[in-house]
């Protein structure tokens, strides 16, 4: 008998999953599913303590290398009191998403979430936000997310 020395590829099942729980539970269910799978995931594997955004990106980055979700850039926003996130190569499942291709976003919405906070002097009470408007998924090779990161009460 011969064993094959080939990885799995999950592609299809997840493809199939993401179709599968958009019918049933609808969007919004999904999203807040996801974000709590992102949560989890970001307690798995946790950057160390970073004194800077500049650190901190540099430690997401080896993250994210190590499962090959791609790379973030991060800018503090002090005028708006906020985080911007933008994430550039994330995996696709599929066309699936709004926009599509784009399913696995609100899980990078828990994961820097929960990443996010955990450093010092980071605010705890926090939203995070997709720009949607700014994402033109077609202009660039790699699927990018634009998020920002606000305390809940700056962004009510």
């Amino acid at each position: 008998m011969t064993t094959l020395n080939a990885k799995p590829d999950f592609s299809l099942f997840l493809q199939a999953l993401s179709w599968e729980i958009d019918d049933q539970a609808g969007i919004e269910v999904r999203n807040d599913l996801l974000r709590e799978v992102g949560r989890g995931m970001a307690g798995r594997f946790q950057p160390p303590l970073c004194n800077t955004i500049h650190q901190l990106q540099i430690e997401l980055n080896a993250l994210l290398a190590m499962i090959n979700w791609g790379y973030v850039k991060l800018d503090l926003l002090a005028e708006e009191q906020a985080m911007r996130i933008v994430h550039e190569d994330l995996p696709q499942v599929g066309s699936a998403g709004e926009p599509a291709g784009t399913w696995l976003a609100p899980v990078l919405e828990g994961l820097y979430g929960r990443w996010i906070t955990s450093q010092p002097g980071a605010f705890g009470d926090y939203v995070v936000t997709r720009d949607i408007d700014a994402e033109d998924l077609n202009s660039v090779p790699a699927q990018t997310i634009i998020m920002y990161m606000r305390t809940r009460s700056a962004a009510t």
